[in-house]
């Protein structure tokens, strides 16, 4: 027997005493380790009991001490004080939910962490075959945190009489219907940003509205006000021409824009997600969107909004001058928007507000999501190009994280950072829409199918720096299982790149958001 397959035997019969304890609560096993290699390790004899290893021969030859282990306990819940195989976190298996593989995960991780605490507890299975290897043991890392309690949202909000569902994926319903809907049902206020307008039954709802008394605002993209090539569309037309409250904002640098898709009805319901108010939207295009009465993240929209409000321009018959743009393209910084400094999810120990608003203040929260991701990492996501995130996934990639991304073709073939994405072996495939000339036009992540980041915001550099955006963030275990099956139903019909997918290599203009 070599010394590479004791190694493995060895890693092996550790795995097996975390992960099925109670099943071998009878014996009394037998640990093979290559005591020339331990013997150096003295930090690792505690993991091992009383037990003495082998002293190394005077040849070098490899020589296996048996280490015996204490006899595991017969209750079902003992763990063997000779634990000492990592704290794995696993893949989910094929047949798997993501829930439950991050239950599992979460369960095996525990048991590791419940050793003797003169047992090192090993970061991962890489690290435990480090120390396997003969490096020096790690520290002992901190208990894996308690999976938090969260409450589900339950498949319908209700307002003002009505019930709206609380998760809307365009592959299974017409987002439009439930938006109509609720600004049917609206009474007294309704603050809307929204990056465009081009479906006729929603400007009716919206006049309906007016017409009723309700105090209707909007703020709306700038270009699409005041288009640089060819005319506004005609609900937007109707909007000015009816009176609405209507004010325009711009981004910053050349092609920044105020992106945001969301509305606020009575300041009791909210409405985001990365659905444009558009036909194709709702007829071509991978979208979703949501409906929230949480009054927290409520309130913290209207904030925003506010915020947004006070520094769009309104409406002239005149467009607004042309905003000085230097030779690298660049104008002055904006404003950081506003944030909600409650941060009440948790996940895997780390804190998370309910929402997250641009410029500068979203891309360091998903990052973070990224670096506490243990089970796995899902996401569908139009546009890809910020450098925040992108060396987050490389961390979770290089520590074993299960990564899987869905870009939208047209995008891929747009934007050479998508394209490096696949070239360094991360798990790609893409996606155009639901119909011919449709597009994957999510913004969503799933992590350990149990947090969701969903919004307009597009993980770009424009998204974080120069774009109006937002972004929620969802721990309720029937939203995570609901954008995961989504997730699901985009990644079984998409495909991997191809050779003539990729860009040719030369420097790229930004890519038009939407």
């Amino acid at each position: 027997m070599n010394m590479t397959r004791a190694r493995r035997i060895a890693a092996a019969l550790a795995a097996w005493l975390i992960a099925a304890g109670p099943l071998a609560a009878q014996v009394s096993p037998v640990i093979l380790a290559p005591a020339a290699e331990f013997a150096a390790s003295a930090p690792l004899a505690p993991a091992f009991g009383a037990a003495a290893f082998a002293a190394p021969s005077a040849a070098a030859a490899p020589v296996f001490g048996a280490v015996l282990a204490p006899t595991l306990s017969a209750a079902p819940s003992a763990v063997p004080a000779t634990a000492v195989a990592p704290a794995f976190t696993a893949a989910p298996t094929a047949t798997a939910s993501p829930r439950a593989a991050a239950a599992a995960a979460v369960s095996v991780s525990a048991v590791a962490a419940s050793a003797p605490r003169s047992a090192p507890v090993l970061d991962g299975f890489l690290e435990g075959r480090r120390v396997f290897d003969g490096a020096a043991a790690a520290e002992p890392s901190s208990p894996v945190p308690a999976v938090p309690v969260v409450a589900p949202r339950g498949e319908a909000v209700s307002f003002s009489g009505i019930s709206l569902p609380t998760r809307m994926f365009s592959d299974q319903t017409q987002i439009s219907t439930h938006l109509i809907a609720a600004i049917d049902a609206t009474r007294r206020t309704l603050d809307i940003a929204i990056y465009e307008l081009a479906i006729s039954e929603v400007r009716d709802a919206l006049v309906r509205a007016k017409s009723r008394g309700v105090a209707v605002r909007v703020v709306m993209d700038q270009g699409h006000v005041y288009p640089t090539r060819g005319q506004r569309t005609p609900e937007t037309q109707s909007l000015i021409d009816a009176g609405f409250a209507l004010r325009t904002l711009r981004g910053g640098d050349a092609h920044g824009i105020m992106h945001n898709k969301f509305a606020v009805f009575d300041g009791a319901l909210m409405e985001t997600g990365s659905y444009n108010w558009t036909r194709a939207a709702d007829e071509r295009h991978f979208e979703n969107a949501l409906f929230d009465v949480a009054p927290r993240r409520i309130a913290s929209y209207q904030n925003y909004w506010g915020w947004m409000w006070s520094q769009a321009r309104p409406f002239t018959a005149s467009a607004p001058a042309p905003v000085a743009i230097d030779e690298h393209g660049h104008t002055p910084p904006l404003a950081a928007a506003p944030q909600d400094a409650d941060a009440p999810i948790v996940f895997n120990g780390a804190s998370f507000p309910r929402e997250s608003f641009s410029p500068h203040g979203t891309a360091a929260r998903i990052a973070a999501a990224i670096d506490a991701a243990r089970v796995g990492v899902s996401l569908a996501n139009f546009s890809f190009t910020n450098t925040e995130i992108i060396a987050a996934l490389r961390r979770a990639k290089e520590r074993g994280v299960p990564i899987r991304l869905v870009f939208d073709i047209e995008q891929f073939q747009f934007l050479a950072d998508m394209g490096e994405m696949a070239k360094e072996g991360f798990d790609v495939r893409l996606s155009g829409g639901r119909q011919p000339r449709g597009v994957m036009h999510n913004k969503f992540g799933v992590f350990d199918g149990r947090l969701v980041e969903t919004g307009s915001f597009n993980w770009t550099m424009n998204g974080e720096l120069n774009n109006y955006e937002n972004a929620a963030f969802l721990d309720a275990p029937d939203d995570a299982d609901g954008y995961a099956a989504y997730f699901e139903r985009i990644w079984s019909q998409a495909r991997a790149p191809r050779p003539g997918d990729f860009p040719a290599p030369r420097p790229a203009p930004a890519a038009p958001e939407r």
